[in-house]
């Protein structure tokens, strides 16, 4: 059968809206929906002076690119795959280099870690608002909070009370273990929640970031992860090397007094026996004058291992190249206050309006049903 031939429909029902019923309903209860926008607006308004302000300070820098992660020896003559692995934001040449190197990728886990975080506790920072240094750890066990309504504000000293901690003997567990109490426990996640380190994986720019209610604190904070994320980096890659340095200047050291006695013990024996011409003598003046040597080229080897390992342990020290320091900011990043309070006013718009077409236009008369000639 040829679809030429299928009756089709002259006419249909479709449904349409009279925007004119909307309109006289907005327009009968406007008081109503501009009573429930100021509402909304003052709630708003309201609700974000009780927010505590955050001030945010940040730090840029480029970690140096080991030599044995760039070269075509580094890569195994995979220069060009690397270049395409690079676009991709794979580092194949990272993935493949030694142990001893720690990547970029790992930085945040490094920052986030207890013992990072501990360390940082214990530096100094600038209050500004008690214009004092203190230590971080007594920074975030106060009442730091600064909303100009403080509703939400959090007793600090009342939940340390209820804090218990865990004493156990000493000697019981190792000393490599972390035992810290419920207290110090809160401030680290605390100061865990303020930081936070982004890694570009295409150019290995770091992004340090610290978020706090002081702004001086935000960048002393900013600036004391980096300071220590560099030493923590600096020791992990050079420790190898500084403890070669160590036994080499401690063998330096003993070579040194070992030559010292030496040639004291010759030049008093040739004083005591300077007109004794006897063939014991000459041997024993001999056999001092050889202690002297071999101390002398044992003393003089050490001291060129030393100088080697100094060159080495320089050329293991990694550089970071700060490309943007940390900053005092000049305005808080969040809240947001005026976006809350616009926010606000929009919602109150938004629900007024739906509790109005609800509750109060016919829908009879806004949906109307009309027919369409086809």
């Amino acid at each position: 059968m040829n679809e030429q031939n299928v009756p089709q429909p002259t006419h249909s029902d479709e449904i349409a809206i009279n925007f004119s019923e909307i309109w006289n309903a907005i327009v009968k209860y406007k008081l109503t929906l501009l009573l429930v926008t100021v509402i909304f607006t003052a709630a708003g308004a309201l609700l974000s002076l009780t927010l505590d302000s955050e001030y945010e300070s940040q730090v840029k820098l480029l970690p140096e690119v080991d030599s044995k992660l760039g070269g075509s020896s580094g890569s195994g003559g995979l220069g060009g795959l690397s270049s395409l692995a690079g676009l991709a934001g794979i580092n194949l040449s990272g993935a493949m280099a030694g142990s001893e190197v720690i990547q970029p990728a790992m930085y945040p886990e490094i920052v986030q870690s207890i013992p990072f975080l501990l360390e940082l506790s214990q530096s100094q920072v600038y209050n500004l608002r008690q214009k004092k240094f203190q230590k971080l750890a007594d920074y975030l066990k106060q009442d730091n909070s600064n909303a100009p309504i403080p509703i939400f504000k959090k007793d600090k000293s009342q939940a340390a009370n209820d804090l218990e901690n865990i004493t156990v003997p000493k000697g019981v567990l190792s000393p490599d273990l972390i035992n810290i109490s419920k207290q110090e426990s809160t401030s680290l996640k605390e100061l865990r929640e303020a930081i936070s380190v982004e890694v570009d994986k295409k150019n290995n720019l770091i992004k340090i970031t610290a978020i706090t209610g002081d702004p001086v604190v935000s960048a002393n904070l900013a600036n004391l992860i980096l300071i220590q994320l560099r030493k923590y980096i600096v020791q992990y890659r050079t420790e190898k090397a500084r403890k070669e340095l160590d036994f080499l200047m401690d063998r330096q050291a003993e070579a040194r007094k070992r030559y010292d006695q030496s040639l004291f013990t010759l030049s008093n024996y040739k004083d005591q026996n300077r007109n004794v011409f006897l063939n014991v003598a000459k041997d024993q003046g001999k056999k001092l004058q050889y202690e002297v040597d071999l101390a002398f080229n044992v003393y003089s080897n050490l001291t060129n291992q030393t100088t080697e390992a100094k060159i080495k342990l320089q050329k293991e020290t990694p550089v970071f190249k700060v490309l943007e320091p940390a900053q005092i900011p000049l305005k808080r990043s969040s809240p947001k206050r005026s976006l809350i309070t616009l926010g606000a006013m929009f919602l109150g718009l938004f629900a007024s309006l739906v509790g109005l077409f609800l509750k109060t236009a016919n829908m009879r008369e806004i949906f109307v049903s009309r027919p369409k000639i086809g």
